[in-house]
């Protein structure tokens, strides 16, 4: 049972499974290894349990995997609670509390060993008192108290228990903040409960973004199995340099952007996998900002394969059959966010773009675009030999281009640099306007031309700004008044 493989952040998690699965709207968890006897408690304020139901809920499977549950029950092999809590420790205390009756009770691994027996501990009042966090639960109308003592797991894995326990509950919380996200930040339909740590709050880590600015959603789409409807809605974040810091750090799930695009499977509201095409689509550098939430409710358990911990699961085949019909569709705004950053899809086909992309088969490449105004500019008044020069110089920039160097870097999420800024395109304006005056023809003419081409088509519907930079210039060949 120790063996299945839980952390310490899937094992606290299976705790407060339990207790949202109670109606909680406030789960306390408590840890400390400075002190005589370490320990760690998750404290809640759902409904309780009575002597008998506590008792059947310490045994293994109490609740089976076939059981009828309530919609919000997150439970699903009535395994959780004893597996979970003895991976992490060998004593084992539950105390709960509901209609102003307290109950106790301990699986203690060295007392079953020592007694050779499923011998289950039940506590008076006196001991309770020993336990963490009891006082708490005692003022409270209802709820249960789930404490871990002795714990042997994080002794056996160094020597200084104290820094890597703190280190691992920092990983128990980004990890709580992300799979319970829905009920921390109270998302309809589900009922916000706050969650803490040594009484410091978590705040829902939400992977899609929802409310930043350029965060693109699809419609809700509706899955049907079993006469049971499946909601299915496609999130692409941001591009890279439009997400702030802090935005940058909470779309990073798993750790890379890139490994964090795919589906996100939620049971009843709490998210179980994530981060992965299933198999459906391969993860590429174009999909890396797409992510597709699916929220299966726990009606449909028979037909997916969840294991114990609640850490892998897949899908039915009936979800990813329907899935698999869309699921390129899914991702297609990412790779316009990502191939057309900042360019609005139905102008391509008429702005002039410095760059050129060939392609050849599957092969593609980037050529300067010598009919970009910029270049046409700067070949006025050139003779055959600077012209020739200019053209080698184009070729080699060409050349040179750190394609791959670009790849590395934006598989690492780094962010590019600010794009032009509002005084590098008017130097760059100005510049053209004082070269080419004389064969421009009239400064609107001059404007009007430009305006197809980038980056000056961002001014497309306010064009008096280019004429108001020339007319301020020191050469404008043109009275300000005349704009």
């Amino acid at each position: 049972m120790r063996a299945v493989g839980y952390s310490i952040e899937t094992a606290i998690a299976d705790i407060v499974d339990n207790s949202i699965s109670a109606g909680a709207t406030s789960v306390e968890i408590s840890f400390s290894m400075d002190l005589e006897t370490p320990y760690l408690s998750i404290l809640d304020n759902g409904s309780g349990m009575s002597a008998s139901t506590a008792r059947n809920a310490m045994r293994l499977a109490g609740v089976g995997a076939n059981s009828v549950r309530d919609d919000r029950d997150l439970g699903r092999f009535g395994l959780g609670l004893k597996t979970a809590s003895l991976s992490q420790c060998r004593r084992l205390t539950v105390i709960t509390k509901q209609s102003n009756q307290l109950t106790g009770l301990v699986w203690d691994l060295d007392h079953m060993i020592a007694r050779d027996d499923w011998s289950l501990i039940v506590l008076d009042q006196a001991e309770m008192e020993s336990i963490p966090n009891f006082t708490k639960l005692r003022s409270m109308a209802s709820g249960t108290l789930v404490a871990w003592t002795e714990l042997d797991r994080i002794h056996s894995q160094t020597k200084n228990v104290s820094a890597e326990f703190d280190q691992q509950m920092v990983h128990a919380r980004d990890h709580l903040a992300l799979i319970f996200h829905q009920f921390i930040n109270g998302d309809h339909p589900y009922e916000k409960v706050e969650i803490s740590i040594n009484s410091m709050p978590l705040d829902g880590l939400d992977p899609f973004l929802t409310n930043a600015k350029g965060t693109q959603k699809s419609p809700v789409e509706k899955i049907v199995v079993e006469g049971i409807p499946i909601d299915v809605q496609a999130f692409t974040l941001p591009y890279l340099n439009k997400m702030s810091e802090k935005q940058r750090s909470l779309a990073q799930v798993p750790g890379q952007l890139r490994d964090s695009q795919g589906f996100y499977i939620y049971r009843s509201g709490r998210l179980v996998i994530w981060g992965t095409w299933f198999k459906l689509l391969h993860k590429s550098e174009n999909g890396k900002l797409a992510r597709v939430k699916v929220d299966i409710p726990n009606s449909l358990d028979h037909l997916w394969s969840l294991d114990i911990k609640k850490s892998t699961a897949i899908p039915p085949v009936e979800v990813r059959d329907r899935l698999k019909r869309f699921a390129q569709d899914l991702i297609a705004p990412s790779e316009r966010t990502i191939i057309y950053r900042g360019r609005k899809e139905k102008a391509d086909d008429d702005v002039v773009r410095l760059w050129d992309v060939i392609v050849d088969r599957d092969t593609y490449r980037y050529e300067i675009n010598r009919d970009h105004p910029l270049l046409q500019v700067a070949q006025e008044g050139l003779g055959p030999r600077e012209l020739r020069n200019l053209e080698n110089a184009l070729e080699m920039i060409e050349l040179l281009f750190p394609a791959q160097d670009l790849v590395n870097r934006f598989s690492k999420d780094h962010v590019p640099a600010a794009e032009s800024t509002d005084d590098l395109i008017r130097n760059q304006l100005l510049a053209m306007w004082e070269s080419g005056q004389g064969n421009l023809g009239a400064p609107s003419e001059f404007i009007d031309l430009i305006l197809h081409s980038e980056p000056w088509n961002a001014y497309k519907t306010n064009p008096e700004v280019l004429l108001n930079w020339i007319a301020e210039s020191d050469n404008p060949g043109i009275e300000k008044t005349d704009v």
